[in-house]
């Protein structure tokens, strides 16, 4: 079972239809439901990742479902870039809240279903945009490399109940947040990719299923980014 969070977001919504050809998904989103009229085993659940509660109650209801679980989190929030001494105290705890509180309540509540079975992927989504840190984008860029932290740390301790725990580092894709961009930004992006051009998404699909194969990867950051 695969458990995509932030289905309705650009990347998520992008492999959302590539993601059931490799197994059942579980489609999470915030507000907006995904399109999933015409998927075959594909399921959308309205779920606050932020809330402890709300993660629970997910958890708890899924639980006579839950197996072999890969849990990836697409999820992720960004805020207007500012300089540090300009960025808002309210727009930091939105950013950590969704990217780091969200990913970590939501891993907790499904660690116990995946020691029990001694079978779970967790993969994380973190960005090109994060690990380059570019001036005005603080709190994202603190929330996507705080990631491999913690992806290092579940990998260590869960590695031997046969769970593994990975990091995407996505490059620029014809989807999710590069779309919010300026013109005159996106063509700036697209200079600096040797091959002059966007990702496809599949791409995205093809690591996930490679790290669903794959026991003894673990602990990894892998880039798509295009040589970015």
């Amino acid at each position: 079972m695969i458990i995509l969070t932030g289905a309705s977001g650009g990347i998520g919504r992008a492999i959302l239809s590539s993601l059931m050809t490799l197994d059942e998904v579980i489609a999470i989103y915030n507000k907006n439901p995904p399109e999933i009229s015409g998927m075959t085993g594909v399921t959308a659940y309205q779920v606050d990742l932020t809330s402890e509660s709300a993660v629970d109650d997910f958890v708890v209801g899924m639980k006579d479902k839950l197996s072999r679980i890969t849990l990836i989190h697409a999820a992720a929030l960004a805020r207007q870039d500012r300089l540090a001494v300009q960025f808002k105290t309210e727009d930091w705890d939105q950013v950590m809240e969704v990217n780091l509180r969200g990913n970590f309540l939501l891993t907790r509540a499904l660690l116990m279903p995946m020691i029990k079975e001694k079978w779970g992927r967790i993969i994380h989504f973190s960005s090109a945009a994060g690990m380059h840190v570019a001036p005005g984008t603080l709190a994202y860029s603190t929330s996507k490399t705080a990631l491999l932290g913690m992806s290092r740390v579940l990998s260590n301790e869960y590695a031997r109940f046969g769970i593994t725990s990975n990091v995407l580092i996505n490059g620029y894709f014809n989807a999710g947040m590069y779309q919010d961009l300026s013109e005159k930004a996106q063509k700036k992006l697209i200079d600096s990719i040797p091959s002059r051009q966007l990702g496809d998404p599949v791409n995205i699909v093809n690591a996930i299923e490679f790290l669903m194969k794959s026991d003894y990867v673990n602990g990894s950051e892998i880039s798509i980014d295009g040589g970015l």
